[in-house]
């Protein structure tokens, strides 16, 4: 009675961390597929791959590519998992879970439909938005390290076995998901900014990193066999990749380039929601008559902005030259009659009365028209 009184508790706690594995490894998966979403709906209502890294795109298809066919091998081939428990007797069964192969799978096809998006759909797109000569001699490296593991698995050359081409594929992720961070970091770091991309994708994706850890460490614990780390390099250093690059990105949006990220008063007239930073068609404009030496804003940058606003602001400047002409010839009228000898104000007191009135209208008239600048 205290045998079976002492094992069930165990057996209990077993299935539960079988479970809470199974949540973990699923609500990972959610988050990793989840993220990719926020970034083609930014695309799709901006009409604009504008601020993306095209190298960025192109080499997921290769790495998640590379993460499904080896989930598949540990997953369903007789042979890989054969070699596995050679390699590991103490816990022969494989961490590569189901909710793995789903990511996998998953992240490839969004990873095509997001490529597609800058040939695709007339979206706009920079004309410096091609692969790298870098990027693509990286490519080929990837490619030619799986061709040559798969030659030396099919000739049985020095010990080497198809678990070896698995874990090929996993080191090749492994690289892309180094560098692919690279370009989309620099190319924040060079505009300045994160204007065009989302930063929901990053809270996803490092919220996806410490659960995927996490679901790997306790399958190891459930094994009583901390090899299965080792057994499992891609998710084990995967999810740590992204949690380091995660974290740069979340500085350079909410800390370096926090101003820049916000949006302005131009950017809120801008009919994609946002200011496309480089490839804008107007410069913000200026107020005649007050500070016309300076423009509205302070930052050299050009904006975005669609033909009725053109329109709009080409108003505001005519309408206030002609009230401005308006009241110089009134000014000229007055100083003819000479009310500037008699009448108890001088022609500066005159002159800036005239001028005051004449900006108050404009703005008064430019916000019930819905063509000011501080509208909100």
């Amino acid at each position: 009675m205290t045998i079976l009184s002492f094992t069930s508790p165990d057996k209990q706690v077993v299935e539960l961390a079988h479970a809470l594995s199974r949540l973990l490894g699923w609500t990972y998966f959610l988050c990793w597929g989840i993220s990719s979403y926020p970034q083609l709906f930014i695309n799709y209502s901006r009409k604009s791959v504008t601020g993306l890294a095209f190298d960025f795109f192109t080499v997921n298809i290769l790495g998640f590519g590379c993460y499904t066919i080896s989930s598949v091998l540990f997953l369903f081939s007789p042979v890989v998992r054969d070699e596995y428990a050679r390699r590991h007797p103490r816990s022969p069964e494989p961490t590569v879970r189901w909710n793995d192969l789903a990511f996998a799978t998953h992240a490839t096809l969004l990873s095509l439909v997001t490529w597609s998006q800058f040939f695709f759909g007339g979206y706009k797109r920079d004309p410096t938005q091609i692969l790298s000569r870098t990027m693509l001699a990286l490519i080929a490296v990837c490619v030619a390290s799986i061709l040559i593991s798969t030659v030396l698995a099919l000739s049985g050359i020095v010990g080497f076995e198809w678990i070896d081409v698995a874990y090929t594929l996993q080191f090749v992720k492994l690289f892309i998901s180094i560098v692919k961070y690279i370009p989309q970091a620099w190319l924040n770091y060079k505009r300045e900014a994160t204007t065009g991309w989302s930063i929901h994708n990053i809270l996803l994706d490092i919220s996806g990193g410490v659960l995927s850890l996490a679901q790997l460490v306790l399958d190891s614990s459930l094994q009583n066999d901390w090899s299965g780390l080792a057994g499992n390099p891609l998710k084990l250093f995967l999810s740590q990749i992204s949690i380091f690059f995660d974290i740069i990105f979340l500085i350079q949006h909410y800390v370096l380039y926090r101003s820049s990220s916000e949006p302005s008063a131009c950017s809120r007239l801008s009919p994609e929601g946002e200011a496309e930073v480089g490839y804008g068609t107007l410069e913000p404009p200026e107020v005649p008559g007050v500070g016309s030496d300076k423009q509205l804003h302070s930052s050299s940058r050009r904006h975005s902005f669609n033909e009725e606003e053109r329109r709009s602001f080409r108003r505001f400047r005519d309408g206030s030259e002609a009230e401005e002409a308006l009241n110089k010839s009134r000014l000229r009228g007055r100083e003819k009659r000479g009310c500037g000898a008699g009448g108890g104000r001088s022609g500066g007191d005159e002159r800036r009365v005239l001028l005051s009135t004449s900006f108050s209208e404009t703005i008064t008239t430019g916000s019930v028209d819905g063509t000011g600048v501080t509208g909100a």
